[in-house]
């Protein structure tokens, strides 16, 4: 079982076990579909983030790996002039927790799926999806929930109403708390209110598959966002024929969470029982634009420490090994 000492895992005999015997397996997954490992270093010398772990190296403020996607990133933008398509990593990263119970080490497996710019999204984006539909297999889950949401759903309509910045974040924390009327009262006296809210309320349909996709037919903003609809439906229709019997696929067209990153199709990874995703992704097109490579991308991480917490706390949820 993972020890907190206090934020820093120590792994017992089983748990290291385990998790050798999962970052192995997902990596040969994900080698067999053509990505290839790369390992940023474990020590960044770029902008250093608040939620960084940060010490000195003689004068120079560095930091401690503290996430996988931007350091492949500033390595992938550094290093190759045209974009490898296919990328995968393992190992940890450290970020200062927001809950006082989670761990400043955690142990990562995942992958990105880099394009140039103006190439079609859709195949990638299925592609990351059936890897995803995978993972619960590979790791010997009974059961998992797998998500499919679209960021652009939100902040497409945002931009369009010329919301940003404080009322932005207002509007969006409103909808992360599932609640149409929280969105109008963020946006009391703005002229979108009314609109937004109308909106709000089709996002928040029921998570019941292919039919979610439906309400957005309510939408004041259902021809802005018809693009989207039919790029969740047509990786509906292809990942539907091949949905494993033990997992469940949900459609979330209200799902906000990391929303000033994510700018497309978005995937989350649950088991029953769990109280945090296991794994999540998405498509991140705004990333490698910033970095002066025009490069679209896509990709998933596999929270291998909140797994191992969950093998801990619910073996049952797992087939015996």
């Amino acid at each position: 079982m993972p020890v907190r000492t206090p934020h820093f895992p120590d792994l017992l005999f089983g748990s290291a076990a385990r998790l050798r015997r999962w970052e192995a397996a997902l990596m040969g997954l994900l080698a067999e579909q053509g990505y290839r490992e790369l390992h940023p270093s474990l020590v960044l010398r770029e902008a250093v983030p608040e939620g960084a772990l940060r010490f000195f190296d003689g004068d120079d403020l560095v930091a401690l790996r503290w996430d996988f996607t931007v350091a492949l990133a500033g390595l992938l933008a550094r290093s190759f002039p045209a974009p490898p398509p296919r990328v995968a990593y393992a190992g940890a990263v450290f970020r200062r927790p927001v809950q006082p119970w989670e761990a400043v080490e955690r142990f990562e497996v995942g992958c990105e799926r880099i394009q140039q710019e103006g190439e079609s999204s859709t195949e990638a984006d299925v592609e990351l999806a059936r890897l995803l539909m995978a993972i619960p297999g590979v790791l010997g889950l009974k059961s998992a929930i797998l998500h499919l949401g679209n960021a652009a759903l939100v902040r497409r309509p945002l931009e369009v109403e010329g919301i940003f910045g404080d009322l932005a974040e207002a509007t969006v924390a409103a909808l992360s708390r599932r609640s149409p009327h929280r969105v109008r009262e963020a946006l009391d006296g703005h002229p979108s209110a009314a609109r937004l809210t109308a909106h709000a309320e089709a996002l928040l349909a029921e998570l019941d598959g292919p039919s979610t996709l439906a309400a957005l037919d309510t939408s004041p903003y259902a021809d802005l966002l018809e693009d989207e609809r039919h790029h969740m439906d047509r990786a509906l229709k292809a990942l539907l024929p091949i949905l494993p019997p033990n997992l469940e696929l949900r459609v979330d067209l209200a799902d906000v969470a990391g929303l000033g990153f994510y700018t497309g199709p978005t995937l989350r990874l649950w088991a029953p029982g769990a109280q945090q995703e296991l794994a999540a992704g998405g498509r991140y097109d705004q990333l490698f634009p910033g970095l002066g490579r025009p490069w679209q991308a896509a990709g998933f991480c596999v929270r291998l420490s909140r797994l191992l917490d969950l093998a801990d706390t619910r073996p049952d949820l797992f087939e015996a090994p």
